[in-house]
């Protein structure tokens, strides 16, 4: 997450232009939006990690599987939202 939230910094720092928030390859732009949507994917993403940092932790002692499974999702979780950052990257 936090190498996503560095992306981010580094490529949309001082830009206030509009920003390519979706795009598909038939009908073209679908979502337009400023770096702020792209802080929210970020922001989205750091509150589930939280979620499931302090979930992993509370059932570690309890089911040492099931938090696994927790871990093993977040981080899931962090690469698919890299993986969309840098597609934002790449479309702008």
């Amino acid at each position: 997450m936090l190498l996503t939230l560095v992306l981010i910094l580094i490529f949309f720092g001082a830009t206030d232009t509009p920003l390519i928030i979706h795009f598909d390859t038939f009908k073209g732009i679908d979502f337009l939006g400023n770096k702020l949507y792209v802080f929210g994917i970020v922001l989205v993403g750091i509150a589930m990690f939280l979620i499931n940092v302090g979930l992993a932790h509370s059932l570690y002692y309890r089911n040492r599987f099931l938090s696994y499974i927790i871990a093993c999702a977040t981080l899931v979780i962090a690469l698919l939202i890299l993986i969309a950052v840098s597609a934002i990257v790449a479309v702008n």
